[in-house]
């Protein structure tokens, strides 16, 4: 099912096709290099199957993203909840994060900006949660990202579950200014 629809991008869930692709993409040392470690293909597995769940829930998530002209699948853009648990806990929990992840053939288009902007509009709908966004400072990329959708820098934290002392351990957390 279609969710979104931008010039460029359709936002939807997810398709059984999208699987093997979404396991290459989180198994790309270079796609995850602001993560502390690559997913395993049936760790991907596993969550490919929990973000279904959620859309299909919530008519709301990180949604499957194809190339409207071509079809490809080119990654995830969407928002998800961030609720405290045992593992990660911030204080202004719960809210909703605004993500994406792209696989390396659709960086530098502007994709994750077009596709997030259309997200937050809808998400807006969706939600009177708070909504933010967090990557590690390392991520510039991202940063940029927040950036031209209207977030602002809120605070920096060190992540709970990256072991101190690790490179990406500094996070930054940007929040929506509506």
């Amino acid at each position: 099912m279609k969710y979104i629809e931008t010039d460029r991008l359709v936002l939807r869930n997810w398709q059984q096709k999208d699987l093997p692709l979404f396991q290459q993409m989180n198994a790309d040392a270079e796609v995850r290099r602001y993560f502390p470690d690559r997913l395993s293909y049936k760790r991907s597995e596993i969550v490919f199957q929990q973000m279904q769940r959620d859309i299909e829930k919530n008519n709301l998530g990180l949604f499957a993203v194809e190339e409207k002209v071509t079809g490809a699948f080119i990654g995830f853009i969407g928002m998800h909840l961030l609720e405290k648990n045992k593992w990660f806990s911030l204080e202004e929990m719960p809210f909703y994060e605004i993500g994406w992840r792209l696989r390396k053939e659709a960086w530098g288009k502007g994709y994750a900006t077009e596709g997030a902007k259309a997200v937050l509009s809808y998400g807006r709908k969706m939600t009177d949660l708070p909504i933010f966004s967090l990557t590690s400072v390392r991520n510039l990329p991202s940063i940029r990202v927040m950036q031209k959708i209207g977030f602002s820098e809120y605070r920096t934290f060190n992540h709970p579950m990256i072991p101190s002392g690790h490179p990406l351990e500094k996070h930054v957390l940007y929040k929506d200014q509506i």
